[in-house]
């Protein structure tokens, strides 16, 4: 089994509905905690996976500010994910390595609840910028 294969079979056991997947490009896009997560899987790159959380706040001309300094306070403190703007979109992303199997649940488990901790940071802070 590769690693696309323990994310299917996580995915499965844990119950969360699966939205999308393509195997040739090592993408799963499922539901977490009414959130849309995708993991991404790379075959020539094993004991490796990428998760991210992406879109969960707007982006304009008007808060671009706003919002890059809420993503350098995230990414100061948060462990295992970092905030990156891309276009007009926020993306959490957890990068992670695994040494094997029974560890690649425990990996999955802690990357997904990182990345909601990292949009629950995120959405913290802005409520703290808007009351000032």
């Amino acid at each position: 089994m590769d690693t696309f294969d323990f994310a299917k079979e996580f995915i499965s056991r844990m119950r969360y509905q699966v939205m999308d997947e393509d195997r040739s490009s090592g993408h799963i896009a499922f539901r977490y905690q009414m959130n849309v997560i995708h993991f991404w899987a790379n075959s020539e790159d094993t004991d490796f996976f990428i998760m991210t959380l992406p879109n969960f706040a707007d982006v304009t001309d008007e808060n671009l500010s706003q919002v890059k300094e809420i993503c350098h306070q995230v990414n100061k403190d948060a462990k295992l994910i970092k905030l990156y703007l891309l276009n007009d979109v926020i993306l959490a992303s957890a990068e992670v390595y695994y040494l094997a199997k029974d560890d690649f649940d425990f990996q999955m488990m802690n990357a997904l609840r990182h990345l909601v901790a990292g949009k629950v940071m995120y959405k913290k802070i802005e409520q703290q910028i808007c009351r000032l």
